[in-house]
């Protein structure tokens, strides 16, 4: 599948440092939401999540397929407005480390 902006929400403010807290839900998996690139990607007149996401931003991933959750940190973000054209910017994240996927009782 591909990235879906519209249920990338922020979840807290940006602290002192810049930063900020990220929900994403989606349909894909931890390995395809891991990808470098997955977040640059914006439907057409949609802001892309490379206009939105900072380096050091937390993102909170919800899959509906197996892990089903995950935390990463934006490692990068090439996204540059001084640049004639502007560029739209590459996201790339830590891996996923994989939260809440096993329930033993």
């Amino acid at each position: 599948m591909a990235f879906t902006p519209a249920t990338l929400q922020r979840i807290g403010g940006q602290n002192d440092n810049g930063n900020s807290l990220w929900l994403y839900k989606t349909a894909d998996t931890l390995a395809t939401v891991d990808g470098s690139g997955y977040f640059s990607t914006a439907a057409a007149g949609v802001v892309s999540a490379a206009a939105k996401l900072k380096v050091g931003d937390f993102i909170l991933a919800y899959t509906t397929t197996g892990p089903a959750a995950g935390i990463s940190v934006v490692q990068s973000n090439t996204r540059d407005l001084t640049a004639t054209p502007p560029v739209s910017g590459v996201v790339d994240t830590f891996n996923f480390t994989a939260v809440a996927t096993v329930d033993s009782d």
